[in-house]
């Protein structure tokens, strides 16, 4: 009986761990992925209604006390306060500790009130344990720690802690848990692991002239009776979203090289329909359903776009 009741305890606490929200930081410097803690439900709860009512977006991280902090959330690019909800008290004998990839909660006043927590938070950047006395860290960094020290090195003004270039925070989103956002990283060259001849062009980019966006663009190569396929489609998606699906139109009958014959193309439009999905910055799935059937196979990437990393803790 206690060898069963100890296999459901800890499939409850798997279950549980594996729901913890996630938020993705989109920077001017780079792409964060955020993992927040259940145990600290009021901070958590806190930034999370930040997130959602789209306070975070086009905000400066103002500070950076380098090996130490980067706090931002508390200014619009505008110069401008952000608005900021009814503060909460501080968590701190609940969270993480304060070490170099936590984000924790802002405090005022020196020594910190601890009741006094809004809208203003700071990552650490370096092994701040004796802020665990005063502030909740309540998620960490697990993916963008490269971002993180690109903001962590930024050049300061003389004797000061702002940059010469202050950080942007573009939006800040959440993403559901264990999936990853589609990021302008995952633009290249992706394969199927199991099918050398299958493989994918992706570009995560706005429409041209206009800034719109963001879009999929994808073009898909495959073999079907012995020829060489080639399927193309664009589809937009929002910010946040680890999937998309993208309507796909065929062109079959042309041949590579001296046999080609444009007079032997043919497109069909109707296609079928590609799923885009990512549970990493180098990993996923796509799925199809088409005229030809459906299915669904594992993909990973070839490529990644230059000063990009594909880093993860």
């Amino acid at each position: 009986m206690k060898t069963v009741l100890a296999v459901l305890l800890l499939a409850f606490a798997n279950f549980a761990a594996a729901q913890k929200p996630r938020v993705m930081f989109d920077t001017d410097r780079g792409p964060m992925l955020l993992e927040l803690e259940t145990a600290t439900p009021n901070t958590t709860a806190n930034f999370l209604r930040y997130v959602d009512a789209g306070s975070y977006n086009s905000t400066l991280m103002n500070r950076v006390v380098r090996d130490f902090i980067v706090q931002g959330g508390g200014f619009r690019d505008t110069g401008t306060e952000v608005t900021r909800f009814p503060a909460i008290a501080s968590e701190r004998t609940l969270g993480l500790r304060n070490v170099p990839g936590t984000i924790a909660m802002a405090l005022s006043g020196s020594p910190p009130n601890t009741g006094s927590g809004t809208s203003d938070f700071f990552i650490n950047t370096g092994t701040n344990t004796t802020l665990d006395a005063h502030f909740t860290a309540f998620g960490r960094v697990i993916f963008g720690l490269k971002t993180l020290q690109t903001i962590n090195t930024t050049p300061l003004f003389p004797t000061s802690e702002q940059p010469l270039r202050i950080p942007l925070l573009k939006r800040a989103v959440r993403v559901a848990p264990g999936e990853f956002p589609i990021l302008p990283l995952h633009t290249g060259s992706w394969y199927d692991p199991a099918n050398s001849g299958r493989g994918f062009f992706l570009e995560v980019t706005n429409a041209s002239g206009s800034e719109t966006g963001p879009n999929v663009l994808v073009s898909w190569y495959d073999f079907f009776e012995g020829k060489q396929i080639w399927m193309v489609g664009l589809a937009p998606f929002a910010w946040g979203a680890s999937s998309v699906e993208v309507p796909m139109l065929i062109s079959t009958g042309g041949q590579f090289g001296a046999a080609f014959n444009p007079s032997q193309v043919t497109n069909n439009p109707s296609w079928g329909r590609l799923t885009i999905r990512f549970t990493g910055c180098d990993v996923g799935s796509f799925s199809y359903t088409s005229a030809y059937g459906n299915g669904t196979f594992p993909v990973r990437s070839l490529t990644l776009p230059t000063n990009e990393s594909c880093v993860g803790n």
